[in-house]
């Protein structure tokens, strides 16, 4: 159109000589100059529209991409939950091969360890041997972890029985080291323990004896004659036994309100046979490393034979240490700390596997109480 609008221009202008022929010019450049407005109007617009058509190209791109992103990160996601189910139930699968293997050995050890019981009655019983040997021979597994059954019963076939009474600190649900007496014997007694799940189970186990009576409590120095005294254990017992892998040596320390005849006391077989060692009274122990509990043998017969006790023998696995007051079973002689002292057993192997003294909890690194 604009062509043909300059065309007609260019004719006026050739052929005007007279004032209506420039007027003719003039309405002629306004005409071009209206259209060239309307062209460029039109081209603006459409220009608008192919801008707002790219636009929604760009934004329906965006939404696929959006979508496509969406769902990969989906299907990541989907497979990432597959693969935590899959390593979940692998890792499940290797746990409970790894219990069942450590069930395995450990009922191995057991058995291996009842069968040597009968030949030691059998054998050793012709013999005289030596304290504490003589001791030592005596010793099986009914209900007891490491053989303490036997020597219990050694000791009391020297000390004598009184009012077959005892008191478990830090039973666990099995009753530890009394559960023998409590079980098979009738004794009656207290036990203690912090787990309220392992007391529950304990009272299940021993409801046919209602002398047992089993108490959720965290044992400290400062409750533990209270605590005793309120559950009627004041006084002479035959037995008395403390396990709770932390305080032992405290709560021996704080004991006034109870004298067991003889006394079992579990040890810290890592810190080795030599220095008189505890942990400190209000040491924290949660993230402390392994190992880091309790009290040395030496420790512990130093504290003991200031209360009137003697140490006379410590079982085979290296974990309880066992006591008789100085007026119980005059025929059984004290030992030194070197006699008796066992290491540590592996609970998994066959034969005697012991487990290596921790030089890193004696060297100065963790607090330690020289007593």
């Amino acid at each position: 159109m604009a062509e043909s609008f300059v065309r007609r221009v260019l004719r006026r202008r050739a052929s005007a000589s007279s004032p209506d022929s420039i007027e003719k010019l003039a309405d002629a450049v306004r005409e071009l100059a209206e259209a060239q407005r309307k062209q460029a109007a039109q081209l603006k617009k459409l220009t608008e529209a192919q801008k707002a058509s790219d636009r929604r190209w760009e934004e329906m791109i965006d939404r696929v991409q959006h979508a496509a992103d969406a769902n990969a990160r989906r299907m990541q996601h989907d497979a990432e939950k597959e693969r935590e189910k899959i390593d979940k139930r692998a890792q499940a699968s290797f746990d409970t091969l790894l219990s069942s293997y450590k069930t395995e050995q450990k009922w191995r050890v057991i058995f291996s360890n009842q069968i040597n019981a009968l030949m030691r009655a059998l054998q050793l019983s012709r013999l005289p041997l030596a304290p504490p040997h003589d001791l030592t021979a005596r010793r099986f597994r009914l209900w007891s972890q490491n053989e303490e059954d036997g020597i219990i019963l050694a000791l009391l076939e020297h000390a004598g029985i009184t009012n077959c009474r005892f008191v478990e600190i830090g039973s666990g649900q099995s009753g530890g080291n009394a559960a023998m007496l409590a079980y098979e014997c009738g004794w009656s007694g207290l036990m203690i323990d912090v787990v309220p799940s392992a007391i529950e189970s304990l009272r299940a186990r021993f409801s046919h004896n209602p002398g047992v009576v089993g108490v959720v409590a965290r044992i400290t120095p400062e409750n533990v004659n209270q605590l005793l005294a309120d559950h009627g254990v004041a006084g002479d017992v035959d037995l008395l036994s403390i396990d709770i892998d932390s305080y032992d040596y405290w709560i021996l320390d704080a004991l006034t309100v109870c004298s067991p005849r003889i006394l079992m006391l579990e040890y810290n077989a890592r810190f080795g046979p030599h220095r008189a060692v505890t942990i400190p009274k209000d040491q924290p122990l949660e993230g402390a490393p392994k190992g880091y509990n309790g009290a040395s043998l030496a420790a512990l017969e130093k504290l003991a034979r200031s209360k009137g006790y003697r140490l006379v023998v410590c079982d085979a696995s290296g974990v309880n240490a066992f006591f008789v007051r100085h007026d119980v079973a005059p025929d059984v002689p004290a030992v030194s700390v070197a006699q008796a002292f066992r290491p540590a057993r592996s609970r998994l192997e066959l034969g005697d596997v012991p487990v290596p003294i921790d030089e890193s909890l004696l060297s100065g690194a963790l607090p330690l109480v020289e007593v």
